[in-house]
């Protein structure tokens, strides 16, 4: 499993002028330091929960999907979408501007119409595009233009993939442990290459605003921040956060 935050949270659990207050600091001179601190505290509070507080999105990348699909970083608020990659692919065939709709690429075998298709180099830049045409041996024309100039040297690459319905899975949203994914009976997960080619977006947190946290994790951010703000070089959670955050963190059996 291979995970990707997508979309940072908008906010923090705790404002600068609150972390200020339980510093005692009345000055500006530290407000850099501190604003990175409360980001930090935040980070290694999630870490030791397996949680996430504010809302932010994730990609999770799996090898092989089973029946049953466990959503890390509760609590789970909804799946974005569940995709998978075939193993039909084909390569940049030379430079290619963005702000145009046709790709030329090595090969258009296994490629058709309204396939969706994912445009990468390596992993970066990701593109997910709709084939509008497609000529023979030569190109694919998209529904939309291309944002990224896809270069034949860089090794750009185009991989079929597929959309799963939502109508294919149930979810599980639990507040108190791992979100679940699950094949409703008499379906089955779209084929796939096997490596990386499973893929599940899916957005997590308490909610958009520092309100949606739950004050006993605000606490225990406001003490790490404390604690870190006194220890320059400790990047250790002391044991009175912990016990904080004990009635939060995610036990696995």
């Amino acid at each position: 499993m291979r995970l990707k935050l997508t979309v940072q949270p908008t906010v923090e659990p705790v404002s600068l002028e609150e972390a200020k207050l339980h510093l005692r600091v009345d000055s500006g001179d530290d407000n850099a330091l501190i604003t990175s601190l409360i980001k930090t505290a935040r980070e290694l509070t999630e870490q030791e929960t397996a949680r996430a507080f504010i809302t932010q999105t994730w990609e999770m990348y799996l090898d092989q999907a089973p029946a049953v699909i466990e959503i890390p970083k509760p609590p789970l608020q909804s799946i974005v979408s569940i995709k998978t990659i075939s193993a039909i692919e084909t390569v940049v065939d030379e430079n290619v501007d963005k702000d145009q709709p046709v790709l030329k690429v090595a090969s258009t075998t296994g490629f058709v119409i309204g396939n969706t298709v994912l445009i990468d180099r390596d992993g970066e830049r990701e593109e997910t595009r709709t084939i509008l045409t497609v000529q023979d041996g030569v190109s694919l024309t998209f529904t939309t233009n291309l944002t990224y100039i896809h270069m034949a040297a860089e090794a750009d690459k185009v991989e079929k993939g597929e959309l799963v319905e939502s109508s294919r899975y149930n979810v599980d949203a639990s507040m108190n442990s791992y979100g679940r994914v699950k094949l409703r009976s008499g379906h089955s997960w779209p084929s796939h290459r096997g490596f990386a080619s499973f893929i599940v977006e899916f957005i997590v947190g308490y909610g958009d605003a520092a309100t949606d946290v739950p004050a006993v994790l605000k606490q225990a951010i406001l003490q790490l921040i404390a604690h870190l703000y006194e220890n320059r070089e400790s990047i250790e959670i002391p044991a009175g956060v912990k016990v904080l955050l004990w009635a939060f963190k995610i036990m696995r059996i």
